[in-house]
């Protein structure tokens, strides 16, 4: 009997756990709570209770004490302990003690229990004497309560009320779980059984609870969602049915868009052998499909060795050993007839369901065009157009490496520059067409008489750099002589006319003093003055001390002025207006131009100081008061409710640094304008020098809200190597690319390609140094965006404070 109730007992725990659970967490939390109740209850009464008999002790010593002090007055012992006695039989006090001044004690009662848990209180016996007026102290009267009664009392009634909670409780538990089971419980097992029964391939019938009536509560709607689940995977076989007819259409689909393609497409097996070649593929590499199918993509697709072996090799081998889905790489390829393509190759892996590698996708693209453009470009940005020698960015690049060489190693490098005497009048006299061609006759003449490894660069008009490696000042004084006397000797004819051609060179040894490049090109040019100032057609080298003391006077002279410049307000600032190429612009634009205002009140461009200031440092100073006075100016615009210009400032490489954007920060915070009012203007050579400094300085402005437009772009190369590191908002075209657009059809594929890599990047171009309509044609039909130069508006030292509309009209792009 025992054993059977044992079983079903654990059979109704197995069956309802969680009512039990439950069960118990509310019964825990009953109790717990109750309990705390009831001792804060208790404890309640108990400081009533105790309030109360204090109250009670008070009201019968008011009621004793004067009968007690007429007794004692009286020597009336037998009335004291009488009336003592009578104390006790109030059930306030339960020992009584009198004690006259003398000492004399009155006690009756007895002290049980523990002494200290008693209330025990103390009055005076006073006796008012009915003659003199006077209170005479006679006594002191103490009453005491042991407190026993009240903790019986307050004990029985907590176990009375644990008792009648504990019954209550169980009875309401043992109810609890009869409903739970008969509600709950006897239906979840029913939806656990069919669940367990559930068959994906052969669905049962739906699940019904078998509960008299139709009600909707959270068992219904468990029921009803196993039924959509149902429904639902019914619903996906037959979809799963549907799409296996419409993966075989895809299928088609995607063999026949892989003929179509413009890109070669070659499929291979796990193992490298070609599956499929497109259109395209056979094509680009003289294979047809039947010659090729079988084939190892090896004997197919034949790339050009590198040092590592063929590119295509060792992309296939890293594609296999590669969790990444595809490699991208560029390879020169060689197809069948010998001929040679540049092509961007990319691998994907094709895996099937299991995600094992059932072949390969070979996606070649063709850029030799691209590519040819490119390494054009990339030769035009470093080499002059003219003469065929390296520029002067190329050239200042190479001298950035040699002063590294000659810092780190100790390198001997020897920078000499050339600067022709009297070349202005062959342009003068015979015109320009004449001075080009001296320069090219010069060019070469450099070529063939200098050392092979001499860089030769044309430094700009008249002035050529040579950089001599591995030589001392002898050796190099040797080469000087005789360059000085191949150009004495070299007759130029033009027309018949013969020019005597002479020059003055500067030479300076690159050493650990020589700091940086532009301080190398700085004494180069300092030595080239010297040796004009002494009567040109002779060499000086750069020694510093006494040969240069007047040109450093004056340039320390300027600094000062400089210097005082900024303190004193004296620099002015310009501006110049930039406008779209088509339409209006809703916000004016001007770039800011820096002016030095001398001692007479006249006006000096920056050309005559700015050199001063890059090599002397005070560029980042000149840089700050700058976006201080345009702050101050875009603020007091503001406040007049004017429209706000949008101002591009320009800042040189030295400001590109912590210092100066935290001074740009606080000025912002000082100055609450809109930040993307504010464009900064930094230069390709500045932005490159430094380029983890310039873009934590761009992103931590544009941040700020604040605009960035990359100067001189398209002059070098590297601009597009640099171009995605740097977030800008504008690429401003070089001058010297824009200035000869119209005529020069080189210069327009470079405004051009400059042009469409920007729009390809989602940045706006601005052209320099727009000078007459025909430039201005040629620029809207390429679709750059703003133009700006003293065609469209001179620097004024006022903002005309009205949106700047386009003064020629829309014109239709062409297309280009």
């Amino acid at each position: 009997m025992l054993h059977s109730l044992d079983r079903r007992f654990s059979q109704f725990y197995q069956a309802n756990r969680l009512a039990w659970r439950l069960v118990a967490a509310v019964v825990i939390t009953s109790f717990v709570v109750t309990l705390s109740l009831t001792f804060f209850l208790v404890k309640q009464e108990y400081q009533r209770s105790l309030a109360q008999i204090s109250t009670d002790l008070n009201t019968l010593a008011r009621s004793v004490t004067p009968q007690l002090a007429s007794n004692l007055w009286l020597v009336n012992t037998e009335a004291v302990h009488t009336q003592l006695n009578s104390l006790l039989q109030t059930k306030a006090v339960n020992w009584v003690e009198l004690v006259e001044p003398d000492g004399t004690r009155y006690q009756v009662g007895a002290l049980n229990g523990d002494p200290h848990n008693v209330i025990s209180k103390t009055y005076p016996v006073n006796y008012n004497h009915p003659l003199t007026g006077k209170s005479v102290r006679l006594g002191e009267l103490r009453l005491v309560n042991t407190l026993d009664g009240l903790e019986s009392q307050l004990t029985s009634q907590v176990k009375r009320m644990l008792l009648l909670l504990g019954s209550g409780m169980g009875a309401s538990a043992l109810c609890f779980l009869w409903l739970y089971h008969r509600l709950i419980a006897r239906h979840l097992s029913h939806i656990a059984d069919y669940t367990r029964k559930f068959n994906y391939e052969r669905l049962s019938a739906p699940l019904d609870l078998a509960r008299p009536g139709n009600s909707q509560d959270e068992l219904q709607a468990l029921t009803d969602a196993f039924n959509t689940m149902r429904q639902n995977l019914q619903q996906g076989i037959e979809d799963r049915d549907a799409a296996q007819r419409e993966l075989f259409q895809e299928k088609e689909l995607a063999e026949v868009t892989l003929i179509s393609v413009a890109d070669a497409i070659v499929t291979t097996t796990a193992d490298g052998y070609v599956k499929l070649l497109n259109p395209a593929a056979e094509k680009l590499i003289g294979w047809s499909f039947a010659e090729a199918k079988g084939l190892p993509i090896g004997d197919v697709l034949v790339t050009a060795a590198d040092a590592q072996g063929p590119r295509l090799s060792r992309l296939m081998q890293a594609a296999q050993a590669s969790s990444k889905r595809q490699q991208r790489d560029k390879a020169t390829l060689i197809n069948r007839n010998g001929d040679r393509f540049i092509v961007e190759v990319a691998i994907a892996s094709i895996s099937d369901w299991d995600g094992r590698r059932i072949g390969y996708v070979v996606a070649l693209h063709d850029v030799s065009a691209a590519e040819a453009l490119t390494a054009r470009l990339a030769y035009q940005a470093t080499h002059d157009e003219l003469t065929g020698l390296t520029n002067r960015r190329g050239f200042m690049s190479a001298l950035v490496q040699a002063n590294e060489a000659v810092k780190l190693t100790g390198a001997r490098r020897m920078l000499m520059q050339i600067d022709l005497d009297q070349f202005k009048l062959v342009n003068d006299t015979c015109g320009h067409q004449a001075g080009d061609e001296l320069l090219r006759q010069l060019a070469r003449m450099l070529l063939e008489l200098l050392p092979e490894n001499a860089l030769i660069g044309r430094l700009g008009g008249d002035e050529f750099g040579v950089l001599l490696s591995d030589l001392d000042e002898a050796e190099a004084q040797v080469i000087a002589m005789q360059v000085l006397v191949a150009l004495e000797q070299y007759r130029f004819v033009w027309l018949d006319r013969p020019f005597t051609v002479t020059g003055s060179l500067g030479m300076v040894r690159m050493d650990q003093e020589c700091s940086t490049p532009q301080e190398a090109m700085s004494r180069a040019d300092v030595a080239c003055f010297a040796a004009k100032e002494a009567g040109r057609n002779r060499f000086s080298w750069y020694r510093g001390g006494e040969e240069d003391l007047q040109s450093r006077h004056n340039e320390l002279q300027l600094l000062s002025t400089l210097r005082q410049a900024a303190e004193t307000n004296r620099f002015k600032l310009h501006y110049q207006p930039i406008v779209p190429t088509l339409g209006q612009h809703a916000i004016p634009h001007y770039e800011v131009l820096l002016r030095l205002e001398d001692e007479k009140g006249r006006l000096i461009s920056p050309g005559a100081f700015i050199p001063a200031a890059e090599r002397y440092d005070l560029m980042a100073t000149i840089d700050r008061w700058v976006v201080a006075h345009v702050l101050d100016e875009l603020s007091i615009r503001q406040a007049r409710g004017e429209v706000l210009p949008e101002l591009s400032v320009n800042l040189s490489g030295k400001s590109l640094n912590r210092q100066t954007l935290a001074f740009v920060l606080e000025r912002l915070d000082e100055n609450p304008v809109p930040a993307d009012r504010i464009c900064f203007e930094i230069t390709e050579t500045s932005a490159i020098a430094n380029i983890k400094e310039s873009s934590l300085f761009i992103e931590a402005l544009r941040a700020r809200g604040c605009r960035f437009a990359l100067d001189d772009f398209g002059s070098g190369f590297s601009s597009f190597t640099y171009l995605k590191t740097l977030n800008v908002d504008y690429l401003k075209i070089d001058g010297s690319l824009v200035r000869d657009v119209a005529e020069d059809d080189v210069s327009r594929q470079m405004v051009l390609a400059v042009n469409r890599i920007a729009h390809a990047m989602g940045r706006k171009t601005i052209a320099e140094y727009v000078e007459n309509e025909a430039i201005v044609r040629v620029l809207q039909e390429i679709g750059v965006d703003y133009l700006q130069g003293f065609h469209i508006g001179r620097p004024e030292p006022a903002i005309a404070g009205r949106p700047l509309a386009s003064p020629y009209g829309e014109v239709k792009v062409s297309g280009v």
